[in-house]
């Protein structure tokens, strides 16, 4: 027979504890090994970042544009006026990228020449031109132009 009592109900809730805290560490440490590592991906986080920083920008720029409009008119008419603002706006960015058959394609990069616009708008989209692989973009001796060639 041991000469040990029964644990008193101090010890038993101390050493609940210390196997909770454990294996807290121990799930911790797990967690920090599997986890990817920022140095494998080294231009995901901040290609996302710029990318949520950008989208950010332009709809605090709409808001704020969308605001300010509907600040002039009493406040009962702010919300309506806000809303054709806004459907203004998006229809207005829609009809920026219009007038080229096929449309245009998402995620590919462009390089366009603008001009300027009539109306009250600052610009219009003169020309564009799907960039290619292998192909070198460089300004034509024009210095107006875009001039191409193959890559070696």
């Amino acid at each position: 027979m041991s000469s040990f009592g029964p644990a008193s109900p101090s010890v038993r809730r101390g050493l609940g504890i210390g196997i909770i805290v454990v294996a807290a560490i121990g799930l911790l440490l797990l967690g920090r090994l599997t986890a990817p590592h920022a140095k494998n991906q080294p231009g995901n986080y901040q290609s996302g970042y710029s990318a949520g920083v950008k989208a950010g920008q332009l709809e605090g720029v709409q808001e704020g544009r969308a605001s300010q409009v509907g600040s002039e008119v009493p406040a009962a008419s702010r919300q309506p006026v806000a809303d054709a603002f806004n459907r203004g706006y998006t229809a207005g960015e829609n009809d920026a990228f219009t007038g080229y058959d096929g449309g245009w394609a998402l995620g590919v990069p462009y390089i366009i020449t603008l001009q300027p616009g009539v109306g009250g708008i600052t610009y219009r989209i003169d020309a564009r031109t799907e960039l290619q692989p292998s192909v070198n973009y460089y300004l034509c001796p024009d210095g107006h132009s875009l001039c191409q060639e193959p890559r070696p």
